[in-house]
């Protein structure tokens, strides 16, 4: 019986080791071109907003991390709108 539970025990650690090295293997700072986002709280002409962490694109290009208004079915409540401000940059919405 114990010897069971232990033989459990390491196939579970096995398991769990390869599926963490399985996602921790994309080296360097590219992310396989996903994109990860959470979403934060904040202020500003969306009710809410979202973190996107850094990627490499499919062009090859890395794409810092940053913040973008979270995405709904309208276009009028963007950072980029007139009269709305970018809580992050300070920048006035220009389109």
């Amino acid at each position: 019986m114990k010897q069971s539970i232990q033989v459990v025990s390491l196939v579970m650690i096995l398991v769990v080791s390869g599926t963490a090295l399985a996602k921790g293997s994309s080296g360097g700072r590219s992310h396989g071109g996903g994109h990860s986002s959470k979403a934060v709280t904040g202020t500003g002409s969306s009710s809410s907003r979202t973190h996107v962490s850094g990627y490499t694109s499919n062009k090859g290009k890395y794409v810092a991390s940053h913040n973008r208004s979270s995405k709904d079915h309208t276009k009028t409540n963007n950072w980029s709108t007139k009269g709305n401000v970018n809580p992050d940059t300070g920048k006035r919405g220009t389109k």
